[in-house]
């Protein structure tokens, strides 16, 4: 039985199966890395599109973006709400983090505001309420610094 399989076809059998074996191991265990890449690709097309964009659109006032804070919401798209969701991921590790290191409320408040500074698109976001209060209540979960959101806010600009 066994002189009937040639070498050839016994080392095309033992790469397909382990092709088929690497396969699994990389969606298995990588199969995040191998999202966040094509998401990374994603979101560069989607930022250069953007810098792309000479139509001219217009600015509102302080005034005319609150009344359109809901629309807004609701245009968010898929891309935001999964940078958000990261930041989201980013700041519970950074916020863990600093509590474990017994950080200086100044340092603290510098590396928040680095991780923050990051995410540019969040910052204008209608979500950057929401991660104000994540801030706020992850802050005083693991006792870190006690954080109000107008601190927060003020973290969002360059004054720390």
């Amino acid at each position: 039985m066994l002189t009937n399989i040639s070498w050839t076809d016994y080392l095309i059998a033992v790469a397909i199966l382990l092709a088929i074996y690497y396969l699994y191991v990389v969606v298995q265990y990588f199969s995040a890395d191998i999202q966040e890449f094509f998401y990374r690709k994603r979101k560069v097309n989607f930022k250069a599109a953007l810098s792309n964009d000479t139509d001219g659109g217009t600015i509102l006032s302080a005034e005319e973006s609150s009344g359109t804070e809901i629309d807004a919401f609701e245009e968010t798209s898929d891309d935001e709400f999964a940078e958000v969701e990261h930041l989201i991921e980013r700041l519970k590790g950074v916020i863990a983090d600093a509590s474990t290191k017994k950080l200086v409320p100044q340092e603290f408040k510098h590396y928040l505001h680095l991780v923050l500074k990051e995410y540019p698109s969040v910052q204008n976001s209608p979500l950057r309420s929401s991660v104000n209060e994540l801030i706020v209540s992850e802050c005083e979960k693991y006792s870190a610094v006690t954080l109000s959101e107008d601190e927060v806010d003020l973290l969002w600009k360059d004054a720390v």
